[in-house]
């Protein structure tokens, strides 16, 4: 197996993303029209399981976009720019990628075990022929990259959908320690996605 470290510019924007306060996180209505990037889940003890919606709404002053992120457990949390503009701009730099030809678009990662969780991502982007378009990681992990079977010619998981899973996945963090979700805000956002799964 290749090994290398990973490592984004962005990680731990998360910890960076700021809580809505009640109010806004109360005004703050998702719609599948502002969506531009969401992620779900399929594992064995998770089925249909959500991850994290990107929204991208007009700010109050009128001086461009920001984006309000809802992860695993129901949290809308405010996402720095930077932040926001760097993992929209890797997926949208997934878009490039070739199709594996597979079910759900999907790069499979070799694991010694089977039955690994598969994060599927759904980009909204007018570079999307098909939007929403999706690519979907099966058996993703920070310690390699090797492909079970290589994809057109590629042995390894692309760096950019790598970096991508990677900086997603950290909006799952706290939903597997049994934190209290959210179950209003989940059901809006289920609601938006309902169509994706």
């Amino acid at each position: 197996m290749t090994s290398s470290s990973w490592s984004s510019p962005f990680a731990s924007w998360y910890n960076r993303a700021q809580p809505l306060s009640q109010a806004i996180n109360s005004a703050f209505v998702p719609s599948f029209d502002t969506l531009s990037l969401a992620v779900l889940l399929n594992a064995p003890v998770e089925n249909d399981g959500f991850t994290l919606a990107f929204f991208s709404q007009l700010k109050e002053d009128g001086s461009g976009t920001r984006v309000i992120a809802v992860d695993a457990l129901g949290n809308a949390l405010l996402v720095a720019d930077q932040d926001a503009t760097g993992i929209l701009e890797l997926a949208k730099q997934a878009l490039e990628l070739p199709p594996t030809e597979g079910f759900r678009n999907t790069w499979v990662v070799k694991r010694p075990m089977t039955s690994q969780p598969i994060h599927r991502l759904f980009i909204f982007s007018d570079r999307a022929e098909d939007s929403p378009y999706q690519i979907s990681v099966q058996g993703f992990t920070k310690e390699t990259r090797t492909l079970q079977r290589p994809v057109q010619g590629l042995d390894e998981l692309p760096e950019v959908l790598w970096e991508l899973v990677g900086l997603v996945l950290e909006a799952r963090e706290g939903a597997s320690l049994g934190a209290t979700r959210d179950e209003v805000s989940l059901g809006r956002v289920r609601d938006v996605v309902a169509s994706l799964f």
